[in-house]
């Protein structure tokens, strides 16, 4: 049976086409599209580009699950700011992929076409959907790449970072979002890559590891391909309201654009100076 129609892009695009014609800073085009018969879909990209000198490059991405929804609200929440903010005192370029899998979202499932998990698939590249990601990303390098992700499993927020020497910064993300009344995850049992007081820190091994088991992350994938060298996933518990969960979203987006966005900060070592 044909899946479900449970959501409209439209406002999305709508929302993302505003901001374009608000700002000169701001450009709206695409990366790719679904190429999913009978419901053709576009991949956004919103560039925001203040035109000064020595920033960093940023990118956020939301929606890699269709019913993942707090992070594409971040999303677009980020970039309404943006549209409003003055770039001469923009800490950084930033692009914004606010909804990788838009047939997920149209039919409330977090997978591709076919079943493929996008989260999963850059080993293989089994969806049009990562195909697409990968060769957007060819040749791009970041130096902070944030990915917005929810879990149904999960009881509380969690942050993941890749390869880095250090948690300080994470550290800071988790007590900023315990400090405004949200749950955090913490696994009491010992066990690989799993988050103690709202972190994990997964050795650059790992990576190959998931690799090599043809089960590797979209963020593992930009970590391992050099594409960026600060990444972070941020993962907010699905059961709790969506005005929730975009507030924890929001809360580690600023703190990490806070930490890592400005010249001078931040950098291949992985710890602010």
């Amino acid at each position: 049976a044909p899946a479900t129609v449970v959501r409209d892009v439209e406002p999305i695009r709508a929302a993302l086409q505003a901001v374009d014609e608000a700002s000169a800073h701001l450009l709206l085009s695409t990366i790719g599209r679904t190429n999913t018969p009978g419901v053709d879909l576009p991949v956004w990209r919103m560039v925001y580009r203040p035109f000064r000198p020595e920033l960093k490059e940023v990118l956020l991405l939301a929606g890699v699950h269709g019913n993942e929804t707090a992070g594409v609200a971040c999303a677009l929440q980020l970039v309404d700011r943006l549209a409003l903010a003055s770039p001469a005192s923009a800490p950084y370029d930033l692009d914004v992929i606010p909804l990788l899998n838009p047939w997920g979202y149209v039919h409330d499932t977090a997978y591709a076409p076919g079943g493929v998990d996008i989260g999963t698939d850059f080993a293989s590249f089994d969806s049009h959907e990562a195909r697409i990601l990968r060769r957007f990303l060819r040749e791009k390098r970041y130096t902070l790449v944030i990915d917005l992700r929810e879990d149904a499993a999960a009881d509380g927020f969690s942050l993941w970072q890749y390869g880095m020497p250090d948690t300080v910064v994470a550290r800071r993300v988790v007590e900023r979002v315990r400090g405004a009344g949200y749950p955090i995850e913490d696994t009491t049992t010992v066990a690989f890559l799993r988050p103690r007081n709202g972190v994990v820190n997964a050795p650059m091994w790992g990576l190959t590891i998931l690799r090599l088991t043809r089960r590797l992350t979209l963020a593992g994938h930009i970590r391992s391909e050099g594409v960026g060298s600060l990444v972070f996933t941020v993962v907010t518990p699905a059961g709790l309201p969506l005005a929730d969960r975009t507030a924890m979203h929001r809360i580690a987006v600023d703190t990490l654009l806070d930490a890592y966005g400005l010249p001078g900060t931040g950098g291949d070592e992985g710890s602010p100076s």
